[in-house]
């Protein structure tokens, strides 16, 4: 076979190669949402140690809930019972299991094998940012209590209940090509943009957070660099030219986006308004400039 022929027969068999108006159509129909979310007043807002502790309070909980996304897309796209049966499509198989990889088992700024949420909860104690509220949430969850009753006993503001509460349910109950917009769209395309922002505009020394820059820049550099074209791939072949799936990944995409955005406006509330300040604050701050 010819190399010519072998790429023709490449393209006819890649299900967005013949229907780049549905990548368009993404970007154009995306494009108002995204503008606002990578605009937020919320990167301008943190300033001061005490601001970097009460946004990753409530932060922490969408780095949680991010790979219960990710794991629903491994459960649908891989098999993960027992007996073993080979995955309908190997390519998307490969794709989720590397994101997985990097997300779950990473490694830290030692190289030690760390998953995300850990490298999070690490920078947090270092910054001296109080774990209880989330501490409280996970142990409930481990416990066996169902996510929504975990949210409200542990007493997490309601507008981080809904944000979380909405993603678990879509990753239980949504349709693989829903889960895969709101994770691409809402997670690998949005991270690198937003946490640029917040590198960009947040006034906090990189010495005084070391870790918690670790963590944005190894964001930046797997969600633009390799997670996000895997997701974006993953989402192409589902998708294919189904006009109905179209339909209800553009839906998710402009829910997730949305769903961040009114994340943000809380947070940003709770900032402004002085809410959540840290007990802690003023002693460590003065430690971190001596």
């Amino acid at each position: 076979m010819s190399s010519s022929v072998a790429r023709r027969l490449h393209r006819a068999a890649s299900p967005f190669t013949n229907s780049p108006r549905n990548l368009i159509m993404f970007a154009v129909k995306l494009k108002d949402l995204q503008t606002e979310l990578v605009e937020h007043p919320i990167y301008h807002a943190v300033e001061s140690m005490d601001e970097l502790r009460r946004f990753m309070r409530i932060h922490v909980f969408a780095v949680w809930d991010f790979m219960s996304l990710a794991k629903s897309l491994q459960n649908s796209l891989t098999c993960t019972r027992l007996p073993w049966l080979p995955p309908p499509d190997e390519a998307s198989a490969r794709l989720i299991n590397d994101i997985i990889l990097n997300e779950e088992s990473d490694v830290d700024c030692n190289g030690a094998a760390a998953s995300h949420l850990t490298l999070y909860l690490e920078a947090m104690r270092e910054v001296g940012a109080p774990t209880d509220l989330f501490d409280g949430f996970l142990g409930r969850v481990r416990e066996g209590a169902a996510v929504d009753d975990a949210l409200r006993e542990a007493g997490v503001p309601p507008y981080a209940q809904e944000f979380v509460s909405s993603n678990i349910s879509l990753a239980i109950q949504g349709s693989v090509e829903e889960v895969a917009s709101s994770f691409l769209f809402g997670r690998e395309e949005s991270i690198p943009k937003m946490f640029r922002a917040l590198l960009r505009k947040w006034g906090i020394p990189a010495d005084e957070a070391p870790g918690m820059i670790y963590y944005l820049e190894r964001h930046i550099e797997l969600d633009s660099e390799q997670h996000g074209p895997a997701a974006t791939k993953i989402l192409e072949r589902l998708i294919g030219d189904d006009h109905a799936r179209y339909a209800r990944a553009l839906r998710s995409a402009q829910e997730a986006i949305s769903a961040r955005i009114q994340l943000w406006d809380g947070v940003l509330d709770e900032l402004s308004s002085g809410k959540g300040r840290t007990d802690q604050g003023s002693a460590v701050d003065k430690v971190v400039h001596e």
